[in-house]
């Protein structure tokens, strides 16, 4: 009999077998918890956790990064490779100048190595570029490495205000950052006429009766520059207040997300329809859009529809608001797709009618992101939009006619997504923001 069935063949202790198994179950618990605080804590993205807990992370996610690498195509690249043989800034050869004024502060999403960074199953990997339309060229550059940011706001002294994974951070023009703060916020982040900034935030201790932990609550969080929670409003709560628990409940339950705010966007001045400090919200599950009032707790006014699951509300006039709209439906196999293409109303609320000046050209484009996107008017009746999807940004004259694109194709000839809200400086302030970064450029390594 050979040693290897000698030793598989002789006896062993019950008791050893006991304690091996005992110290493996006590070590794969010890595993789990450490991993699922490491998870907890967005440590991909941030400082959470402990060092032990994140290293096991990594560890554990190798399975999913390697499945992810060998099946499946990188989910920051582009849902689908259009715009053949166009690559970054291409400016119309139209003679017409008025569309190319201002600076772009683009945010985009760059490919990034396997296995150490986490692109192949969604993390995105940003870069920050400030672009001159004028001369087509990148004046400044943040270089964010594995952080995924956006939105964000530029401030005239270079630093930038935004959400790096799920948190809110700021950071210097030498991309240092000067603070961060735990709070589970998303999608936009707009500045008010006191200089604060608003933001949806995740409420995972929601108060709503029948409310379970897979229910995604949110609130309406106001954060100053340097970082401090000035104020924190319950969405659900305040809709139960103001008499609209019909966007919350759906045949006697909730669904896991009832609400889903993509837009808070604060009004800076008097009008006749809004006042200053108040908030218009955009609720994309129910294709909703209202104005609230927080002073006085009140809803004053709401509105589902014409546009459907839209992103991006803007104000245009004393009497006027721009709604990005997605136009998305469920096709009943699980699938979202859109119904021709993406559309920028502008509601009026003298007049209660919305219209779509640029329904004929966004089809002709074929611009149809289905989430996410961006719409951004000009006082010359032009319009910027975000196709966030599909990794492209277009500026549209007042006719339809494309004056500037960007496509975000990188060195690997594929074209990726686009950040979260890229957004137009006009040319005074962007002045001034180049400005400062030429002054702190000798401060930075």
């Amino acid at each position: 009999m050979s040693r290897l069935e000698k030793f598989l063949l002789s006896k062993v202790e019950v008791w050893l077998v006991a304690v091996i198994l005992l110290l493996a179950a006590a070590g794969t618990v010890v595993f789990g918890a450490l991993v699922k605080d490491a998870a907890e804590r967005s440590v991909k993205f941030l400082d959470g956790g402990s060092v032990l807990g994140r290293s096991l992370l990594r560890v554990a996610e190798i399975p999913r990064d390697l499945a992810q690498f060998l099946f499946a195509p990188p989910r920051t690249v582009a849902l689908s490779q259009r715009f053949d043989g166009q690559a970054g800034l291409s400016i119309a050869d139209t003679g017409d100048l008025s569309g190319r004024g201002g600076y772009l502060l683009l945010n985009r999403q760059v490919p990034a190595p396997w296995p150490w960074s986490n692109a192949h199953y969604g993390d995105r990997i940003s870069r920050l570029e400030l672009i001159d339309l004028n001369r087509g060229t990148v004046v400044h550059a943040w270089e964010l490495g594995r952080r995924r940011f956006g939105p964000f706001q530029i401030l005239p002294d270079g630093s930038l205000v935004g959400r790096s994974g799920d948190f809110p951070i700021r950071m210097d023009a030498c991309s240092n950052v000067a603070w961060r703060k735990r709070l589970s916020i998303h999608h936009s982040m707009e500045r008010d006429a006191d200089g604060h900034f608003w933001m949806p935030a995740r409420n995972r201790s929601s108060t709503l009766p029948g409310a379970n932990s897979k229910l995604k609550d949110e609130d309406l969080v106001r954060l100053s520059p340097s970082g401090d929670v000035l104020s924190r409003i319950s969405l659900s709560d305040m809709l139960v207040r103001n008499g609209y628990r019909r966007l919350l409940y759906r045949a006697k339950r909730y669904e896991n997300d009832p609400m889903h705010i993509n837009d808070v966007q604060p009004v800076l001045r008097d009008g006749p329809f809004w006042r200053r400090g108040d908030l218009f919200v955009s609720l994309r599950t129910n294709s909703v859009v209202f104005l609230y009032r927080p002073g006085t707790d009140e809803v004053v006014w709401l509105q589902s529809g014409p546009w459907l699951h839209q992103h991006d509300v803007d104000i245009v006039s004393e009497h006027e608001i721009s709604v990005f709209s997605n136009n998305t439906v469920a096709t009943g196999n699980g699938d979202i797709r859109v119904l021709g293409a993406n559309e920028v109303y502008i509601y009026d609320f003298a007049t209660d009618e919305a219209r779509s000046p640029w329904r004929e050209a966004m089809r002709r484009h074929e611009v149809r992101t289905v989430t996410g996107g961006a719409a951004t008017l000009f006082d010359d009746g032009g319009v910027m939009v975000e196709e966030f999807n599909y990794g492209r940004i277009l500026r549209l004259s007042a006719d339809g006619a494309v004056q500037w694109s960007y496509v975000n194709r990188a060195s690997d000839g594929q074209v990726y997504r686009l950040g979260t809200m890229s957004r137009w400086l006009d040319a005074e302030y962007g002045a001034e923001v180049v400005r400062s970064l030429a002054a702190s450029a000798s401060a930075c390594p």
